[in-house]
């Protein structure tokens, strides 16, 4: 095939696959790869629309938010084709700081795909990027360079047709295309439990209701986390009612599981037990939430491993989120 012809060949594909995309944006202008280009001041509720088509020879690509100072970078997001991961970093007077890894993969599949066009949106709270996909929310990125240092924006990398704009959000996730899974003491839930999941619980959750989730923990797992909480949204943050987050390779800490809860519009006192109670990476396990008169307990593989004293009533209970190291086999609510 000649030159002029896979170029023609391509310029096809990328126009067939405009027509699929279903998150176009008629709003967003066109960016340069490789040209910095000034933004507004970022804050809370702050929001980058990043848009781009992902040709057939694509390896990798970043998306940088640029600091007032030369070469520094706050957000530093790289999709790696080729490896199936994503990277997120910082670069601050000319060094990488510790990256932060993740699978790109959605409900659908992955979700960076060449020969197709992907919609990113970064998003501004007051202590994190949180950043989606194709409108699914995939992961964060805890901010260490302030906001107000941020000026700038470069897309580098195997991308075409790339495509920006700024806005703002007042919530986010900004949308959603499919229901929410739901999950009620009818029937378990056994498909569609792509972590993280998020789910709509349609029975009371009071005194004797209890929750199974039966999962596998990744080989090299470094933390995961429940929520009972009231509410689906990232941002406003969620009233929760338990959070129970077993850490594993956490920075410098050692092995723990940490239980908490948010209300007005903050963390509680968090109550820490360590060591590894009991979990082995990639490995199955059988955990169980039980609603108790006066607490939550935390049961895993038949042995009490955490109570949690209520400070919120369990009846505002509408929504079980899961997110981080695991693989999900089965959700399941029931009364005892």
């Amino acid at each position: 095939m000649s030159r002029d012809s896979s170029e023609d060949f391509g310029k096809l594909v990328r126009e067939e696959a405009l027509r699929n995309f279903e998150f176009h944006d008629p709003d967003t202008l066109p960016l340069n790869v490789s040209e910095a280009v000034a933004i507004n001041a970022l804050r809370p509720t702050s929001a980058i629309i990043v848009t781009g088509f992902l040709p057939f020879y694509s390896i990798r690509f970043s998306i940088n938010l640029l600091c007032q100072s030369s070469g520094n970078i706050a957000l530093h997001f790289n999709p790696r084709i080729d490896r199936g991961y994503v990277v997120r970093n910082s670069k601050l007077r000319g060094h990488w700081d510790d990256e932060e890894t993740c699978s790109p993969a959605g409900p659908k599949g992955t979700v960076f795909r060449r020969n197709a066009y992907f919609h990113v949106i970064i998003f501004c709270t007051e202590t994190e990027f949180q950043i989606s996909i194709n409108e699914e929310h995939f992961c964060e990125f805890a901010y260490r360079v302030a906001l107000r240092e941020i000026n700038g924006i470069e897309v580098n990398g195997d991308v075409e047709d790339v495509r920006f704009r700024q806005t703002t959000f007042q919530i986010y996730p900004k949308s959603k295309l499919t229901p929410y899974l739901q999950l009620n003491d009818k029937q378990s839930l056994e498909e569609n439990l792509k972590v993280p999941v998020t789910v709509d619980i349609t029975s009371d959750v009071r005194n004797g209701v209890h929750f199974t989730i039966k999962g596998r923990l990744k080989l090299l797992p470094h933390s995961f986390y429940v929520n009972l909480q009231k509410g689906k949204a990232i941002y406003p943050h969620p009233e929760i009612a338990l959070h129970v987050n077993p850490r594993f390779l956490y920075g410098t800490s050692p092995p723990c599981m940490v239980m908490n809860c948010w209300t007005n519009g903050a963390w509680s006192h968090e109550e820490r037990h360590q060591g590894n109670l009991f979990w082995l990476p990639g490995r199955d396990f059988f955990l169980v939430i039980r609603c108790e008169y006066q607490a939550f307990t935390i049961w895993l593989n038949n042995k009490m491993i955490g109570e949690f004293k209520h400070r919120l009533d369990p009846s505002i209970v509408d929504t079980l989120r899961i997110y981080g190291d695991v693989h999900l086999y089965q959700l399941a609510i029931g009364t005892s």
